[in-house]
């Protein structure tokens, strides 16, 4: 079994287990009104009418994971996704599967640039629940994603990800120069990385400032303050829109914030400056 987590989404792919699939799709179709049924997929739509309901789903779905994978953080994360729509797909033995090649860059001997092609929406999420104690960036103009080393770690997460051949349900091909990554390696290690490390930063962090409207010298309660004043604004229960498409930009500014703050926030902390 895999996951991935979006802002709206809670993803779980079960691999070559029909029993286990076909026994969570009867509990939705019995306990959920709101929802979509097909013969591999299930997707089951958030009701607040309903909350009873999708935390024991989630749990008995948090168990199922851990017995399959061990993986208690992915676990808790499943039971914790009340306020996403769940989504469950059944990947049968000899089913054909999407192939996906990914290519991997070293830019400026720090940042490592991820180019996933065609928009792969689970599969962004995937990645950013993996790097989930860094800083990165999603460029959607050309499907790339940034990332941005923490530690000699990030490059031990690096080496397990491209050593993987199949994800979400997806043969992956991971492209890259192995003597620039070696070299990387050996550089992560190295004190002329971590000089640059602020800089870096800042170049990232400029972005997340500005579309919270704040400056880099700000405090962080000036950035709260923001954030909490931009969320109300853009909160997609806060406003009804008949135009469709204004309604998707407004989601999606939504989440720039969210995400923004979360990005900032996390800064604020590997700096041990205090937060509330």
């Amino acid at each position: 079994m895999q996951i991935s987590l979006s802002h709206e989404m809670l993803a779980v792919t079960i691999q070559e287990d029909s029993k286990t699939f076909y026994y969570l799709q009867n509990l939705v179709e019995k306990n959920f009104q709101k929802k979509i049924g097909r013969k591999n997929k299930t997707i089951v739509f958030k009701q607040n009418s309903e909350i009873v309901q999708r935390r024991y789903f989630l749990k008995l779905l948090s168990k199922i994971y851990f017995r399959k994978t061990q993986d208690i953080t992915n676990a808790h994360i499943i039971e914790n996704a009340i306020d996403k729509s769940i989504k469950i797909s059944l990947i049968k033995p000899n089913q054909l599967l999407q192939y996906v090649t990914i290519t991997m860059e070293i830019e400026d001997n720090y940042a490592v640039v991820f180019s996933i092609g065609a928009h792969n929406t689970l599969l962004v999420s995937y990645l950013k629940n993996y790097f989930k104690d860094h800083l990165i960036r999603f460029r959607p103009k050309n499907n790339t994603i940034t990332l941005y080393p923490n530690s000699e770690l990030t490059v031990s997460l690096i080496e397990k990800l491209i050593l993987q051949k199949e994800l979400l349900g997806c043969f992956v091909n991971f492209q890259y120069d192995l003597e620039k990554f070696s070299a990387y390696q050996k550089s992560l290690m190295g004190k002329k990385v971590k000089r640059n490390h602020q800089h870096a930063l800042f170049s990232l962090l400029e972005e997340y400032f500005c579309i919270l409207g704040c400056k880099v010298e700000d405090s962080f309660e000036t950035i709260r303050s923001n954030y909490l004043k931009l969320v109300k604004k853009y909160h997609p229960d806060s406003y009804t829109l008949s135009n469709s498409d204004l309604h998707v930009n407004y989601v999606q500014k939504f989440q720039d914030i969210q995400y923004a703050y979360e990005m900032i926030k996390m800064h604020f902390k590997n700096e041990q400056v205090k937060i509330a």
